[in-house]
């Protein structure tokens, strides 16, 4: 079966890989539902129902609107539902999802802005490029009609605590996806206005895309579309997101901790995991405090090989005796190339000048770390890759570090 990719999909995939693999390769269904999640939902449901309204001729009033608000959530919450933010009760995240609806409703009053076309409908579609079908599908929020201007209007309900700006929005494709959908159905539309509604901030942001962007859309996407289908590295990704996933007692990042939570304290000390984490931050104080005396010490050193240098030039001498060993003055007369960090003009003055004499690779050396992340992130064809592949040696590199919590 052919695989149909989703903004929301993608958007997984680029937050952490291992959390799309478990979800879209593996199966793994994901039973936690966060309150953030739930208190968006009631919005969209009730937003859905109330531009129905609208579109049948129909304008309830604010009160209505916050009735069918308090209705759904009071049907549909359950003891289930997941706070990661302990310091906030379900009451105070009903009633901000409460004020959010009255903020909205006051802005748009009358509701005679454009000509309500869909409300939460399910779009699906293919891209072509290259010769090659891609299958898409998404879900719009609201799609209007602006008689008044002529353009098709995208409107995105957004109940997050994260405010999109204005450069996010314009660079934005997962929306702009919906204008390739909705090109396929109106083929003459040349524009499309995208409006973000950040419902807790009673902001609204907005983009246009224009036909000309078409092509640029298509590339991104399938380049993003790509880059799923031939990644074989599905690697966790830390980030605040993990609080909401339901993969954390599977997860490597967090199988652990996920499991000490848990146990008692005298269970928790007995862990062999904990006593190794224990026994490292014992080891890494110890090796801090040595550090402190090292640096002492070097600081010394570094003023007794002034005085000693002071001395050497005093006497004319390029030994100095000791009662065991010697210290040996060395006077090297070095040229110094321009740094990039320090002298950015000089650095690549000199470099032009190299080259210009075709002596710039006698000097140059081959950057084990840029050959790295040219092979990692597929960056030049697989076939040159491949050939590169036979000069370099694998070395697979373990390493630990210690985090907080």
């Amino acid at each position: 079966m052919k695989t149909r990719y989703s903004p929301s999909k993608i958007s997984i995939f680029d937050n952490c890989r291992l959390a799309y693999k478990y979800q879209y390769i593996d199966g793994l269904k994901s039973e936690i539902e966060s309150i953030e999640n739930f208190r968006g939902n009631i919005v969209h449901k009730v937003l859905e129902k109330f531009y129905k309204l609208i579109k049948g001729g129909v304008i309830k009033p604010l009160e209505w609107v916050l009735s069918e608000y308090e209705e759904l959530w009071n049907k549909n919450y359950t003891g289930s539902i997941k706070i990661v933010k302990k310091e906030f009760s379900p009451q105070d995240y009903f009633e901000r999802g409460k004020q959010c609806l009255i903020d909205y409703y006051k802005r748009y009053t009358p509701f005679n802005q454009a000509k309500i076309v869909d409300t939460e409908r399910m779009y699906y579609f293919d891209i072509e490029y290259n010769g090659a079908t891609y299958s898409f599908c998404g879900k719009l929020d609201r799609l209007d009609w602006n008689d008044k201007t002529n353009t098709f209007e995208i409107h995105d309900y957004k109940v997050t605590s994260t405010l999109i700006t204005q450069e996010e929005a314009d660079s934005d494709w997962q929306l702009g996806i919906y204008y390739i959908a909705l090109k396929e159905r109106w083929p003459d539309i040349n524009r499309v206005k995208l409006v973000w509604h950040s419902l807790l901030f009673n902001k609204e942001i907005v983009s246009y895309r224009e036909n000309a962007q078409i092509d640029e859309f298509k590339k991104k996407i399938i380049e993003k579309v790509k880059e799923i289908e031939s990644c074989t590295a599905f690697l966790p990704q830390r980030s605040t997101l993990c609080d909401w996933c339901d993969f954390q007692n599977i997860c490597p990042l967090w199988k652990h901790p996920k499991a000490m939570e848990g146990l008692s304290v005298n269970e928790y000390k007995k862990d062999p995991g904990v006593k190794l984490v224990a026994r490292y931050v014992e080891l890494e104080r110890i090796k801090n405090e040595l550090k402190e005396k090292i640096q002492e010490i070097e600081k010394e050193q570094e003023e007794i090989k002034e005085a000693a240098i002071e001395f050497a030039e005093k006497e004319n001498i390029l030994v100095i005796d000791g009662p065991e060993n010697q210290l040996k003055v060395e006077i090297k007369d070095e040229w110094l190339a321009p740094t990039k960090k320090e002298n950015p003009q000089g650095w690549q003055n000199l470099r032009d000048l190299l080259k210009s004499e075709g002596k710039y690779e006698e000097v140059s050396t081959v950057n084990s770390k840029m050959i790295d992340y040219m092979i990692k992130y597929n960056k030049w064809p697989s076939a040159f890759i491949e050939k590169v592949k036979k000069f370099l040696n694998r070395r697979i590199k373990k390493s630990v570090r210690l985090i907080k919590k």
